[in-house]
């Protein structure tokens, strides 16, 4: 995804700034610079996420209607496990442990 030299990212202001964004500075930059090269390279699509991470979401609804990006996003509503955990991707690295 990034090539030796590669310089360019994408930062929405406003919207990524407040709230998770004050805490890591840089963090949503790195999402949206991300998420538009694979937009990009994907061409014309419907992408889903999940509103777990509602900040996150409106930040890349942003980017993608700023950006004029031909990608139909839906915000989906947050699946939980049997504990109440949102069920995620990222739980394999968790070192919760599980009842």
């Amino acid at each position: 995804m990034y090539p030796e030299g590669f310089s360019t990212g994408v930062h929405v202001k406003g919207v990524s700034e407040p709230l998770e964004g004050a805490h890591r500075p840089g963090h949503f930059d790195g999402v949206t610079t991300v998420v538009a090269k694979l937009f990009g390279l994907v061409g014309e699509s419907v992408a889903v996420f999940g509103r777990k991470d509602y900040q996150q979401w409106k930040v890349i609804t942003r980017m993608t209607r700023d950006l004029e990006l031909p990608v139909e996003l839906f915000g989906h509503r947050t699946i939980r496990e049997p504990d109440g955990l949102a069920l995620s991707s990222r739980n394999r690295y968790s070192t919760r442990t599980r009842a």
